[in-house]
């Protein structure tokens, strides 16, 4: 758990390092090109669970002739047909979920995953 903590304040303070030029130069702006790439909601999918990678928290999901590369984040909810659905590591190849997305850029999110 301390472990999972740390590296999870490592990403974390260097998510906040803004790269700069040669010694002397004006710091280049990354912000700038953050705003430009705004989250959206994706909607709804229902489909079966293709994959499941469980050390990088991505999942497939094949629905309407499509597959979608899902990734889970710690505020991701989850639902069951049990309150006993906690997390991804409860979601199997052959499952059928439905996933509520939201998207930035060509990245699908999940925010809620309903493993019916």
């Amino acid at each position: 758990m301390s472990r999972l903590l740390a590296l999870g304040f490592l990403l974390l303070a260097t998510s906040f390092a803004i790269p700069t030029g040669a010694v002397g130069a004006a710091p280049v702006s990354v912000v700038a090109n953050a705003a430009e790439v705004k989250t959206k909601d994706a909607g709804a999918i229902d489909g079966e669970v293709v994959s499941v990678d469980y050390r990088t928290g991505h999942f497939s999901v094949k629905a309407g002739g499509m597959t979608y590369d899902i990734v889970v984040l710690p505020s991701t909810d989850f639902q069951g047909p049990t309150n006993a659905f906690r997390g991804i590591t409860d979601i199997k190849k052959g499952a059928h979920v439905s996933v509520m997305l939201s998207q930035r850029a060509s990245t699908y999110t999940a925010q809620i995953i309903h493993l019916r």
